[in-house]
């Protein structure tokens, strides 16, 4: 039996399971949470499939629960989903319970019928359970085995990207331009160099005064060998990022400074960061994106854009990856620079 409203509230998922409705349905859960709720559970079975954002869109949904000390659980008895569940692991991840359709009004904290409310169940073909699932299954199973992979493992993974990688140096060009007054467009000339095991660097030639600091940007968000020393990491989230989904780490400094925390966005079955944003104190944001390119047979790092909106200072900025040296010699003293 399904426990009462008032410690498990029931938001049932209808077919299609859209992006509105799976925000919606995030929306809910969040809302029943801050309500008081410590255990949320959601009614899928409904859905003919369990669809990868379906999937993640349930994960970053327990991942909240647990860290307001509750849950969620899934309602669920259609035999193509419990078998899905099965197969990606999730049902050692969440807890499964029985639907309970005939449960009366007043003991259902139900949404309106659009966009989460129940439809009626369809017949399906054999064929399209069969394609689906082996689908779903596939992607599924790797959302949910990296979405509970902790945030050390997820960071290492990143470092241990490109294994056979053991140097490179690249050049490095940044055009920025000043939205707000003085309305200046300075521009930024380096190299960048990586040694394993945990060596990153970003040099400019020549940073103006006014510019100082902003340069330390492009070395923090390309060196996550620090992390763990410098940050306390959690797993905040997930996000879609160019149709795939990346897993969210809030770095809180272990020494504070003037950032509250920085969010980083991570693709685990790529092992790259596609974006990090910075959140200062006096609420001063720069959030920077990511773009990657094939070079000589390893994945690196092609271009980025950062946006910075902190007080009396409004700007973009495009930054250019080229050049780039594999596998080089590499002198020890280029890393030593910013004593890191």
């Amino acid at each position: 039996m399904l426990s009462s409203i008032a410690s498990a509230p029931v938001i049932p998922l209808a077919p299609p399971a859209t992006a509105e409705r799976l925000a919606a349905l995030r929306a809910a859960v969040s809302s029943a949470l801050s309500g008081g709720a410590t255990r949320v559970t959601v009614d899928v079975d409904g859905l003919a499939v369990l669809d990868s954002l379906t999937i993640a869109t349930l994960i970053s949904a327990l991942r909240e629960a647990r860290e307001r000390g509750g849950t969620v659980a899934l309602a669920v008895a259609r035999k193509s989903l419990l078998e899905t569940l099965r197969i990606t692991a999730l049902d050692r991840v969440f807890e499964i319970v029985s639907p309970e359709p005939e449960l009366p009004p007043s003991d259902i904290r139900a949404l309106p019928a659009t966009p989460l409310g129940r439809a009626r169940r369809r017949p399906r073909f054999a064929s399209a359970i069969v394609g689906a699932l082996f689908a779903v299954a596939a992607i599924g199973g790797r959302v949910a085995a990296q979405e509970t992979e902790t945030p050390v493992q997820i960071v290492r993974n990143v470092i241990d990207a490109n294994p056979s990688l053991r140097s490179y140096q690249a050049r490095v060009h940044v055009d920025v331009r000043m939205t707000s007054f003085p309305f200046i467009a300075p521009h930024l000339d380096g190299a960048t160099y990586f040694k394993r095991p945990n060596n990153y660097e970003v040099i400019f030639e020549r940073v103006p005064s006014y510019a100082k600091g902003f340069d330390r940007l492009y070395s923090d968000i390309g060196d996550p060998s620090n992390w763990e020393r410098r940050f306390t990491m959690t797993v905040v989230g997930g996000r879609e990022v160019d149709g795939h989904h990346d897993v969210v780490l809030r770095l809180v400094q272990r020494v504070r400074g003037m950032i509250d925390h920085q969010d980083v966005a991570i693709d685990p079955a790529n092992q790259r960061i596609d974006a990090m944003e910075w959140h200062y104190y006096n609420g001063g944001t720069i959030t920077m994106t990511q773009t990657f390119a094939a070079v000589g047979g390893f994945n690196v790092l092609a271009a980025q854009h950062a946006t910075i909106r902190i007080p009396h200072v409004r700007a973009v900025a495009e930054a250019r990856y080229f050049d780039y040296h594999t596998n080089v010699a590499l002198d020890d003293a280029v890393f030593t620079k910013t004593g890191k």
